[in-house]
């Protein structure tokens, strides 16, 4: 596992598009295009299944690997990141800032319609980006981060994400209210129901807009296939239906 050194955003995502999957609809472009973050399971988890939904309501995704350019083994995301060890939320919220910097100069991106959607640890990382904005570069190490660096952020998707110790929006609300979308599941023993909801009335201070659903019966990670945590029980119905959800928020908020 390693820390990346202190460098410029486009040295950044030059280290995080090598593992990067990008998803684009049929057509030329540019697309409204969303940024998605996996948690601390397995980085080649349920994120393709609802960037190929997007993909086909006309919305492009880059499916985030943090992982492989930090050389983070399954095992020591499970022992060293799923315990709050190392690599914060606001921390990893730098290669959000990265990206989004990236994909302002690519010609098949609609730059204003930009959206990042996060499970898990992948939801603090996408709640620390709101709720730090350009502070996020100290976290980061990242030099050159502009004042606003989530401009063209119009929508975040948040799927069971952490909002406990040292998660920011519980702090200090998002400096961006932009409307969200909070999935979670009612079983869920890691992240839980009552922080994600209580950071939700936060951000509605803050005064976003912020929709939530439960999922009866559901446990952390209940969309993804491959976990071996046996505390959490991968559903099929339940992602098909979260894959639809996020699909149409997407094609709500950014076509």
């Amino acid at each position: 596992m390693k820390k990346f050194p202190r460098e410029t955003l486009d040295a950044r995502a030059g280290r995080l598009l090598v593992h990067c999957q990008i998803f684009k609809p049929e057509g030329k472009g540019p697309f409204p295009t969303a940024f998605l973050f996996h948690g601390c399971g397995d980085n080649d988890g349920p994120q393709p299944g609802y960037a190929k939904a997007a993909a086909a309501k006309g919305i492009a995704s880059v499916v985030v690997d943090s992982f492989r350019p930090r050389d983070i083994s399954l095992t020591e995301a499970r022992i060293l990141v799923c315990t709050g060890l190392r690599l914060w939320g606001r921390e990893r919220a730098g290669d959000l800032i990265a990206l989004m910097h990236w994909a302002r100069g690519q010609d098949w991106v609609q730059a204003e319609r930009l959206a990042a959607a996060g499970w898990s640890h992948g939801g603090w990382t996408v709640m620390d980006a709101l709720a730090l904005g350009p502070e996020v570069a100290e976290f980061a190490d990242l030099e050159g981060v502009p004042a606003d660096p989530l401009a063209g952020l119009s929508t975040a998707f948040l799927v069971y994400p952490w909002c406990g110790l040292g998660a920011q929006t519980l702090r200090k609300g998002w400096r961006k209210p932009i409307p969200a979308y909070l999935m979670l599941g009612e079983n869920d023993t890691l992240s839980g129901t009552h922080l994600p909801l209580k950071a939700a009335d936060k951000v509605r201070h803050s005064g976003a807009t912020v929709e939530t659903f439960i999922y009866p019966g559901a446990t952390h990670s209940f969309d993804e296939e491959t976990s071996v945590n046996p505390t959490f029980r991968f559903n099929p119905e339940q992602t098909a239906d979260a894959q639809a959800r996020f699909a149409d928020w997407m094609a709500r908020h950014l076509l």
